[in-house]
């Protein structure tokens, strides 16, 4: 019964995520945890505070204008105070153009107590660095900047 709550609610989380409520997602993260994407490019790296990890989703509201997520699958294993959430998604996006920019991938979450305290994303980071050259030949300069992150060493591909 849990893991179906579990479930309702990550889909709630990605409907108000398509709808651009960027401040509902942050507040589901707690104090302390950990907002990571893999490979290097603007959004990658990892965030350990609340203002970064709102500064990279305003960031993605920025690049991707319009982001829609439909999740594909969604599984949940353990307890309240230790649960992992895998969510197997693809993304509905244009460029500035009307152009579909298209990508799939993973999240992986891990929650204590319905609050998220790790977020690791996982796509197709070869078709997701063309998609913002693309944007930012389009004039999207938060397409091309440095990653928003606290602390370059800890990104896990380094550990």
């Amino acid at each position: 019964m849990y893991h179906y709550f579990v479930r309702r609610r990550v889909r709630e989380i990605f409907r108000r995520l398509s709808q651009g409520d960027y401040e509902f997602v942050v507040r589901q993260f707690a104090p302390g945890a950990e907002h990571w994407f893999s490979g290097d490019h603007a959004l990658s790296g990892g965030r350990h505070s609340p203002e970064l990890i709102r500064a990279w989703y305003r960031r993605l509201s920025v690049v991707f204008d319009g982001i829609r997520f439909e999740m594909k699958k969604i599984f949940v294993s353990g307890m309240p105070w230790k649960t992992y959430v895998t969510v197997e998604w693809v993304d509905i996006v244009k460029d500035r153009l009307g152009n579909p920019l298209p990508n799939q991938g993973v999240f992986i979450i891990t929650m204590k107590w319905g609050r998220a305290t790790e977020l690791h994303i996982y796509c197709d980071t070869g078709k997701l660095k063309e998609n913002l050259a693309i944007l930012a030949a389009q004039g999207v300069t938060e397409a091309g900047k440095e990653p928003i992150q606290d602390n370059p060493d800890l990104r896990p591909e380094r550990l």
